[in-house]
């Protein structure tokens, strides 16, 4: 899936849909139990994309908030419009990450689990459907210990202009 190379079908979707979907499915997962999601706005965030792929984006930010933190742990996520883009934020105040860990975070197979488990690609994964949908992500830690921020930028579909055909993108 990370060398796929070829054409995905995009159409206009509601990016809070998307998220609040993702919630729903995880906050039942046993692993997750004693840690909580906290999701606000976004009803009106709609972009041009493959619905899957920000499922798949949404599932790994939100997994990787989750394994960060202690039971009692908390994870935001707010979706919002800043001029022409969708900003999905999602924080937590889980481990934190150190500055080796932010400068190579998106590298594929890095990875600083603290179960040892994981192959190090979710992360990069989700850094390239970003930027394969013309947006971008970066993210910021004030240190270990103080949990942690990732925001995903998008473009949005314009509602004078929201076409919901499909559209091919390479």
């Amino acid at each position: 899936d990370f060398s796929r190379i070829g054409e995905v079908e995009r159409q206009a979707t509601h990016l809070g849909q998307v998220v609040a979907d993702v919630v729903d499915m995880v906050q039942h997962l046993g692993k997750y139990r004693h840690r909580n999601i906290l999701f606000e706005g976004g009803t009106d965030v709609v972009a041009m994309v493959n619905s899957q792929e920000m499922k798949q984006v949404v599932l790994n930010l939100l997994t990787n908030a989750l394994d960060s933190l202690e039971a009692g742990g908390i994870v935001w996520i707010d979706l919002s419009r800043q001029g022409r883009q969708a900003v999905l934020t999602v924080r937590d105040n889980g481990c934190g990450m150190t500055e080796d860990v932010l400068e190579h975070l998106f590298e594929p197979f890095f990875t600083r689990r603290r179960d040892g488990l994981g192959t190090g690609l979710g992360l990069s994964i989700t850094y390239r459907l970003v930027t394969d949908h013309g947006g971008q992500m970066t993210a910021e830690g004030p240190g270990e210990g103080e949990g942690s921020v990732l925001k995903v930028l998008l473009p949005i579909v314009e509602e004078d202009h929201g076409d919901t055909k499909h559209a091919r993108v390479a």
